[in-house]
């Protein structure tokens, strides 16, 4: 009896995690392949951006607004869809990120794209590796 209600709580607690987790790398690759179509520039690092921002798009508050980047202006953006939040972060680069030649992550560094010291140390460490084709 001891041994079914174990495996009944292991498959209460584990499968729905894992199913999440399935859902959310499903999402990111939708999110990645959605960037690769927009052109947006150096996805390999921005899609590490979204993990780090949303916390492998785990982060209610800026997953109920759609808000893959952290944008914001007096309080974060709300957008009516992660693809409106993809456009907006295209549009953005576009405009400041005007030097192809420039490092991305020395660019966000110099734009102070984010308030954390280690921010592009935190980029570089996640186990993402995808390449637009």
């Amino acid at each position: 009896m001891k041994r079914y209600l174990l495996l009944l709580l292991l498959i209460c607690f584990w499968l729905p995690s894992f199913a999440q987790k399935k859902n959310n790398n499903q999402l990111l690759d939708s999110v990645f392949a959605y960037m690769c179509q927009k052109g947006i520039k150096h996805g390999d690092i921005v899609i590490r951006q979204v993990i780090v921002e949303t916390g492998w798009l785990k982060a209610p508050f800026l997953m109920s607004r759609n808000n893959l980047f952290g944008f914001r202006s007096t309080k974060y953006i709300r957008f009516k869809s992660w693809k409106s939040s993809v456009d907006y972060y295209k549009k953005w680069q576009d405009k400041y990120y005007t030097n192809d030649k420039e490092d991305y992550y020395k660019f966000l560094i110099r734009i102070k794209y984010a308030s954390a010291k280690n921010y592009t140390s935190y980029l570089k460490r996640i186990n993402y590796n995808r390449s637009c084709r």
